[in-house]
């Protein structure tokens, strides 16, 4: 039975604060916690669970929105039982999915006060859904505000630091095609779509047209950062730690441009420079980008389409290719090194789904080129 946090001294302290007026000029009716960090990811690191540090409840998937007078989690059917196990009595589990329960929208229309106004914060709700909230918010006469800083962040007195994990590149006989290569190709779809920028959220985005991997996501080949590219140059937002003597010779070797480190968390002030400095053609980003990058962007320039890498990195070369065989030929033999144990160590020992488990990581750890469990 999973523990239930305590969750009454948290929420007193961040109605507080939506009621100081200290982060926009009027109380705040209600505040929207997603579960996503600033790239949009499915899995955010242990710092950016700012839902679950709230609510307690630990789901992959969920929304919780904080009002004067109620705590709301919205989450799919795979947690209804989870979330009613893990969250306290101050919370009301709504159930997605389910035709009587109200979208967020419309339970914030039907439960504020008339001309509420809405807080979230803007580097962790993407385009698609702020505009979503904003159109049907608006359209009723609320409003929906950008908040800064994260209001959560201020009562997580015991947040994990910023994880800064190495990178390391992937060697062009795993990738098969050079970061010159990708970006000639980028760069054609960008001269197709008469767009002057395109700016890389998506983590798995950037380790695929980088050549790189990492760790900062725990199971996911991936590192924070954010990839800006110009028509001469190209921007990586990153902490400088990362770029090691390693990952320098990976960027003389693979590419024929000098590709421009900056600081993380300077992205938007660089994109609004380089919006300011290349005055036509569109400024493109995902959908899926967070709305504090697409904010920036004047609306004519706007474009919010699927970026080329995500479509570019679906269709595999041949190099990738055979590395997915071989991927597959290695683990079937860590299988078979693990059955042929099992049929012995059950004759003999107790085997539970935890020891197997390890046991089956110990065979696979023996194969070349093994970095780690992938879930």
């Amino acid at each position: 039975m999973p523990s239930v946090k305590p969750t009454s001294a948290l929420l007193l302290q961040l109605r507080s604060i939506m009621k100081e007026c200290k982060y926009y000029a009027q109380p705040l009716s209600a505040y929207i916690i997603p579960s996503t960090d600033a790239h949009n990811s499915e899995y955010p690191a242990d710092n950016d669970k700012r839902r679950a540090f709230i609510s307690g409840f630990t789901g992959s998937a969920g929304t919780a929105i904080i009002t004067p007078d109620h705590a709301c989690m919205w989450t799919d059917g795979r947690y209804f039982l989870q979330a009613s196990q893990e969250m306290d009595e101050n919370w009301t589990l709504m159930k997605e999915g389910v035709p009587s329960t109200p979208t967020q929208e419309l339970w914030l229309i039907k439960n504020l006060p008339p001309h509420s106004f809405v807080g979230v914060d803007p580097n962790v709700i993407s385009h698609s859904t702020w505009t979503s909230f904003q159109q049907q918010l608006e359209s009723t006469g609320f409003k929906l505000i950008p908040i800064e800083p994260n209001l959560v962040d201020l009562v997580w007195k015991n947040i994990n630091p910023a994880i800064n994990n190495p990178i390391v590149p992937l060697e062009l006989k795993f990738s098969g095609k050079s970061v010159t290569d990708k970006l000639k190709d980028i760069r054609l779809k960008m001269k197709d779509c008469n767009a002057s920028i395109l700016v890389l959220t998506a983590l798995d985005e950037n380790a695929w047209f980088l050549n790189l991997r990492g760790s900062d996501v725990e199971y996911n080949p991936v590192f924070f950062s954010f990839v800006i590219i110009l028509p001469s140059s190209v921007i990586l937002c990153i902490d400088s730690s990362k770029i090691t003597p390693q990952v320098q010779q990976h960027f003389s070797t693979e590419t024929d441009l000098n590709i421009k480190i900056e600081p993380y968390d300077k992205v938007k002030e660089i994109l609004k420079q380089s919006i300011d400095n290349i005055s036509d053609g569109f400024v493109w980003l995902s959908s899926d980008a967070c709305y504090a990058l697409t904010s920036i962007v004047p609306s004519k320039r706007l474009k919010t389409e699927i970026t080329p890498p995500a479509l570019m990195k679906a269709v595999k070369n041949s190099v990738e290719i055979e590395g997915m065989r071989n991927a597959h030929i290695k683990d079937a033999v860590a299988l078979c090194c693990y059955f042929s144990w099992l049929e012995k160590a059950i004759l003999s020992e107790k085997v539970t789904e935890i020891s197997g488990s390890d046991k089956l990581n110990e065979f696979r750890e023996k194969q070349a080129d093994h970095v780690g469990p992938s879930f």
